[in-house]
């Protein structure tokens, strides 16, 4: 497959997936021409793009671990405030994430639409969940930790939206409203008897730095709840890996690499070391360059590695960069954006949002 952006798409163009608007409208289904006035639509809507079938579309491998309908199922109930739904649609992600044999992380059909906080919460749930299978956690522990990651911004509800899309930087006055939008989640939630004093301290906590440089309450280390530690990761990568109003998006390479570079600072290096085990780093349908100058597609990832994914050379040449012994002086040295450039640095205010 191949993403082209919608100021490049031409009518005729079969899309991989259905195509919906920010509200779950359905557009087009998967597998249909792409017609002029869809195009359209989506330049009026402000869509990024879209995933069209190409000549490695046959060879890849690829599979979400929630379908588009599950998606807008859990984000509408977010957007109703549906708690006990909210609730019931979590614990169905966490059976859904520990049945998966190939548990393996690839967000990049996600972060490329300009999509809102509720469509950000359902990606760190289904992150930060990931993660703390990873880490061992049992049933019990890891339903509250997607119960958390899911409602973990539900305090922007009372912040305007003029400020959580302002485009340009925010007054320290905006930043000080932005920052309150933990403490405004906890009061939220506060008085539901189905909300555990773990979830409410999670997403109370879910911005504090690990050196404790964060926000609201300035906790450090340990003293931050663990499961609003394993949020922080979940939150910031997403952040980082998603187009937004404000400011374009990090390759999914680039994103781990900010993680990585902030263990002890902003983040538990612990958990982001468990993180990185499962987070796919070249997703499947983009370019990559190889060490030994060739451009490939990417067509498969696994869990057991992650850096190492199964590539195709324009010629087809199916290279297997983990198990084929051949392949072992191969390396990626550097991945291309899916309309084949480089993504643009942003800002540390960006980041931060």
């Amino acid at each position: 497959m191949k993403f082209v952006r919608t100021k490049n798409l031409e009518p005729g163009m079969i899309s991989t997936k259905s195509i919906q608007d920010s509200s779950g409208v359905l557009m087009l289904a998967a597998n249909h021409p792409i017609t002029a006035d869809i195009i359209q639509a989506m330049k009026r809507k402000g869509m990024a793009g879209v995933f069209i079938f190409d000549e490695f579309t046959q060879f890849e491998q690829f599979d979400s671990i929630v379908n588009d309908e599950f998606r807008q199922e859990a984000v509408n109930a977010l957007r109703d405030f549906n708690i006990d739904k909210v609730i019931y649609l979590t614990n169905m992600i966490v059976e859904k994430i520990m049945s998966t044999k190939e548990l393996v992380v690839d967000l990049h059909e996600l972060s490329i639409y300009d999509q809102d906080t509720y469509d950000h919460s359902m990606n760190v749930c289904t992150l930060a969940t990931t993660c703390g299978v990873g880490m061992g956690l049992d049933t019990d522990n890891l339903q509250q930790l997607a119960l958390a990651a899911m409602l973990h911004d539900v305090g922007k509800r009372n912040i305007p939206l003029a400020i959580l899309n302002k485009q340009g930087k925010l007054t320290p006055a905006e930043r000080e409203i932005i920052n309150e939008h933990p403490q405004m989640g906890y009061d939220l939630l506060y008085a539901n008897q189905s909300i555990s004093s773990y979830v409410r301290a999670a997403i109370l906590s879910h911005h504090e730095n690990y050196d404790g440089t964060g926000y609201p309450n300035h906790l450090a280390g340990e003293a931050i709840p663990l499961f609003a530690r394993i949020i922080h990761i979940a939150d910031v990568y997403d952040a980082l890996t998603r187009k937004r109003s404000y400011k374009d998006k990090y390759m999914q390479s680039e994103s781990l690499e900010f993680l990585m570079g902030n263990c002890g600072s902003m983040f538990d290096p612990d958990i982001v070391n468990t993180f990185l085990k499962y987070i796919v780093v070249y997703p499947v349908g983009c370019d990559v360059i190889l060490s030994d100058g060739r451009i490939a597609h990417v067509i498969k990832n696994r869990s057991s590695s992650v850096t190492r994914p199964v590539v195709m050379t324009w010629d087809k040449e199916k290279l297997d960069l983990a198990k084929d012994p051949a392949c072992r002086h191969i390396t990626v040295i550097k991945e291309l954006d899916f309309d084949g450039s480089s993504s643009e640095e942003m800002t540390e205010h960006e980041k931060a949002r």
